[in-house]
């Protein structure tokens, strides 16, 4: 499925933004994920090669806790959201932060029909694909290659939630699979580093569902 496609279903962009604009956004944990933090702080990152330099993509990044994080390990980051509130609290919030190493900066943008003046050498995916209609995925997937740099150096960070969560109709989020990456990222993409969550990094405020945090190599 193409990015010109994918806009032609249903992204939710008004209720997104009407959230934004009511302050309901039950999603916001005031921090990045736990096991995030833990596992960018930890010899696996080195290990799994993820990058400390370069260009780093955050869709559906809310506040920009996540766009902060990695600009703080050094990357410039961008991060996306097709709400124009929440895209400008975002904003203002990365931009007054301290000791960032890289640039940081959000924009309001699709995701599908977004367009960089450069490729990624990192993304990092969290409760966006699970917040997308199902119908979306493939295209997720799809545009997960397009943005990247086609580079043995490049890695794709996604932290899986909610898995063996909620029944599809109740979402978002809505229940993935383990499998569902694999299949949707497709042959562009090695899993190289593959962990459960702990339950004490789990995230607190949010329905049941196990995670995995997933490293992925650019073939």
């Amino acid at each position: 499925m193409s990015g010109a496609q994918a806009t032609d279903e249903k992204n939710y962009p008004d209720m997104w933004e009407n959230r934004w604009d009511t302050e309901q956004t039950p999603w916001d944990q005031g921090q990045s994920a736990p096991a995030l933090v833990a596992f960018l702080t930890s010899a696996a990152a080195s290990t799994a090669g993820v990058p400390v330099s370069g260009t780093a993509l955050v869709p559906g990044c809310g506040l920009g806790y996540d766009v902060d994080l990695f600009a703080r390990r050094g990357l410039d980051t961008t991060g996306l959201d097709v709400a124009p509130t929440g895209a400008k609290k975002a904003d203002q919030w990365v931009k007054s932060q301290t000791g960032q190493k890289g640039k940081a900066q959000v924009i309001c943008a699709d995701f599908f029909t977004y367009e960089p003046k450069e490729k990624f050498d990192v993304i990092y995916d969290y409760t966006f694909l699970c917040a997308l209609p199902p119908t979306l995925r493939p295209a997720w997937g799809q545009r997960m290659t397009e943005l990247s740099k086609h580079a043995p150096t490049t890695r794709l960070i996604t932290l899986q939630f909610p898995l063996q969560g909620n029944p599809l109709p109740f979402g978002p989020p809505f229940s993935l699979e383990e499998s569902e990456y694999r299949d949707i990222l497709g042959d562009a993409w090695e899993a190289i580093y593959d962990e459960p969550v702990p339950a004490n990094l789990k995230r607190q405020n949010a329905p049941p569902g196990n995670e995995r945090l997933v490293v992925w190599k650019r073939k």
